[in-house]
């Protein structure tokens, strides 16, 4: 199953994971902070 989450305080505008069978199978961060 896929979740997006939004996360506040932090330079990373979303975060998309894909979690299966209590598992995370992938994890995309969307935005960051200049220099990472």
């Amino acid at each position: 199953m896929t979740y997006e989450y939004n996360p506040r305080g932090v330079c990373s505008r979303k975060m998309i994971f894909n979690i299966e069978d209590g598992v995370i199978k992938s994890l995309e961060v969307v935005g960051g902070c200049n220099g990472n």
